[in-house]
């Protein structure tokens, strides 16, 4: 096998990889399927791009203006204010399309690092009527998205608790929300006296920063533990049909034969799940084996009562 040089990419490496390859009579499968994903085209181009960014990250570039685009203002208005040649001319007309002009603004943005979006500072009315140690002032930043949390009302105290956390959703990486959190404000509006439906639409016309007052639960032993069930649908489900999920939007839709990743089963009637393959990484709820296999149970059982000479035949 020939040899590798320090200098050879992770790109290189897999292509040689990929001519070194000799199927034989006891592992004939498995040479082929990692030939066959190392001749796909998106690994090479990822590979590729992965070379582009390690010899990025070894030049350490520096930019040599922080503002390019205000140089570039400087210079239209000094050849605005004085005749100009054939050449000079040209380079007015190339400065001023705005392909070139939004070009140096993304420039700009690389130089100074202006990735992270900008949050407003935190509001200093608080309200006394908390234990200062008890409450805690959470900021998110969510897109379109929904904030990946449902809420329930205790029926005992009134109060409004986190009860379930989507996986992938914007609370769940932020870390900073949990189940069993008493929710007492968004965005400053308080929402002790208001039905669950009310602040969840509040959540959801809520973008960009979104504050949250919260009172942390008890904290307890860690119950969640990361899920690896696969399972295939046996069946087609659409939350949007389902009149027991106790939110709709955050139901997963899938179809029959979809292989479906359960990630938490924390909850015995409602499971939280990815479809396998979906670029979406929120989870979504589903019903859980028990409960859909109560559901078909009393189904049947009905159907039965409903229609008595209904002989059954054998399958």
């Amino acid at each position: 096998m020939p040899v590798l040089s320090e200098d050879s990419g992770l790109h290189e490496t897999l292509a040689l990889l990929t001519s070194q390859l000799r199927p034989d009579s006891n592992h004939k499968e498995e040479m082929g399927f990692l030939k066959d994903v190392f001749s796909e085209k998106s690994l090479s181009y990822l590979m590729k791009i992965h070379e582009k960014l390690r010899h990025y990250e070894r030049q350490s570039p520096t930019p040599v203006l922080h503002s390019a685009a205000g140089l570039v203002e400087d210079v239209i208005e000094e050849l605005q204010t004085a005749p100009v040649n054939n050449e000079e001319k040209e380079l007015l007309q190339l400065l001023s399309t705005p392909h070139l002009r939004a070009m140096l603004v993304v420039h700009d943005t690389v130089a100074q690092k202006n990735f992270d979006p900008v949050l407003p500072p935190l509001p200093d009315n608080f309200d006394d009527d908390f234990d200062e140690e008890s409450v805690k002032i959470v900021r998110l930043v969510k897109n379109k998205e929904p904030l990946g949390a449902t809420i329930r009302r205790d029926e005992h105290t009134g109060a409004v608790i986190v009860a379930r956390i989507m996986r992938g959703g914007a609370a769940d990486r932020s870390g900073l929300v949990h189940v069993g959190d008493e929710l007492r404000e968004v965005n400053g509006i308080a929402v002790l006296h208001k039905r669950p439906e009310e602040i969840s639409q509040i959540l959801a016309q809520s973008q960009g920063s979104i504050t949250l007052k919260i009172i942390p639960a008890v904290k307890e032993e860690d119950r969640l533990k990361d899920s690896k069930v696969f399972m295939r649908a046996l069946f087609c489900y659409n939350p949007k049909e389902d009149r027991a999920i106790p939110c709709q939007e955050a139901g997963l839709p899938f179809k029959r034969r979809h292989i479906l990743e359960v990630v938490s089963q924390d909850d015995p009637t409602w499971w939280q799940a990815k479809r396998v393959g979906d670029t979406n990484l929120r989870a979504g709820l589903i019903p859980s084996k028990q409960f859909q296999e109560r559901r078909l149970t009393y189904r049947r059982a009905i159907g039965t009562q409903q229609n008595p000479k209904i002989v059954k035949k054998p399958l």
